[in-house]
Formats: structure tokens, C-alpha cells, sequence
């Protein structure tokens, strides 16, 4: 599949194999539901309770500097999420020696970055995004831009940081990067070797 080429290398665990190309991605209805979702976005795949879904439990997505708890259904978390900018949701964990941390976000309206690692608009609605981690530009990286009809196309950060995107159709797109991070630490109790990044911004194209 096209997103197995893609995504990273997860290792967690029993479902290592499983998690090695999944995602963590957030979808918003229009009457303000936000949904996160486990899995392959361009293929579909939507994990569920009975399987890896269940990592998610606890998350709590953030409007406006407001977390919300999630309800549980079965193929993802729903939050009443009600106001306007963009929503986050960061989830971290650590597994086989690997602090993960998933940073998923939906919407382009808001200019600066509120998550460690996020792809920031130049303005509101733009084309052109910053990629910064821990507030600085990172240079050299990969963007994934899927398009609505789930079509993959690689894109590059310049030596600022910045990428700017071909978006030529209506509808939902997603874009994914990851990024990892040499440097000893601990997390809920359990010492890593290294952090790796993985980060989807979700949008709509009118």
C-alpha cells in the first residue's frame, strides 16, 4: 500500500508490526465533532477498539487552549469540540527503547504553533507552512501531502523550514511528516533512547 512507504516506524509492541505505518489523524464535522482516528488515512484503515485503538484512551483534544475529553466509539474518539481554531490532540508513549509522540491537528487558521511539533501557516489559510519543533524550523524534511482522492506527493522543507504546497483540488487534504531526535530521557516511568515525531495536519480545501 502506498502508505507503507511513508509512515514510521512505531514498535509498540505486540502490534509493532501493525503500528509501523499507522497514523494519528483528526477529522471535524462541520457542526464541531472532532473525531481521531488510528490508522492508514489514504488507504481507509481505521482501527478500532478491539485492536490499537485503545492507545488513544485518555487523550484529550485542545481548542483555543481548551482540552476536551474524548467519548469512546468504535472506530475512534469523539470530542464536543466548540469554538473557533484549529483543534490539537498529542498523544506520547514510549515503547521498545522509543519515545513517540503523535501530534495531529485540523485547521490552518491559527499562525503560531501550540503543539512541540507542527507545521504552522505563514497566514490563515495558507499554502505556505513552517515546520518547527520546539519553535525552530526544520530544514530538509519530508511533507507528505495526500489529496482528496487519496493521492500521495512528497514535498520538502527549504533550509528555513518553509514548504509551500500545490493544492489543486476542492476538499480534504492531509499532510504527514515525521522526524526523530537523538537523546537519552523518561516518559510515564520509562527511559527512551530516542524521540521520534510523527504529525498530521488535516484541512479543507473550499
Amino acid at each position: 500500500m502506498k502508505a507503507k512507504l511513508l509512515l514510521t516506524a512505531l514498535g509498540l509492541c505486540a502490534v509493532s508490526n501493525l503500528a509501523q505505518a499507522h497514523m494519528v489523524w483528526l477529522e471535524r464535522e462541520a457542526q464541531g465533532e472532532t473525531r481521531a482516528y488510528f490508522g492508514e488515512w489514504p488507504d481507509d484503515l481505521r482501527e478500532t477498539r478491539e485492536g490499537p485503538l485503545k492507545m488513544l484512551d485518555g487523550s484529550q483534544a485542545v481548542l483555543a487552549g481548551k482540552p476536551f475529553a474524548g467519548t469512546q466509539a468504535n472506530d475512534h474518539l469523539a470530542f464536543a469540540t466548540q469554538g473557533q481554531g484549529d483543534v490539537r490532540l498529542t498523544k506520547e508513549l514510549v515503547r521498545n527503547d522509543n519515545r513517540v509522540v503523535f501530534v495531529a491537528k485540523t485547521g490552518r487558521s491559527e499562525t503560531k504553533a501550540a503543539s512541540a511539533f507542527e507545521l504552522v501557516p505563514a497566514k490563515a489559510g495558507d499554502n505556505t507552512f513552517t515546520l518547527l519543533l520546539d519553535g525552530k524550523p526544520v530544514p530538509k524534511a519530508e511533507v507528505m501531502a495526500f489529496s482528496p482522492q487519496k493521492w500521495g506527493k512528497p514535498f520538502h522543507t527549504d533550509d528555513k523550514g518553509q514548504v509551500t504546497l500545490t493544492l489543486p483540488w476542492k476538499g480534504q487534504y492531509l499532510l504527514e511528516v515525521a522526524h526523530g531526535v537523538d537523546g537519552k530521557g523518561e516518559f510515564d516511568g520509562k527511559p527512551y533512547e530516542k524521540t521520534r515525531y510523527v504529525h498530521t495536519l488535516g484541512f479543507s480545501v473550499e
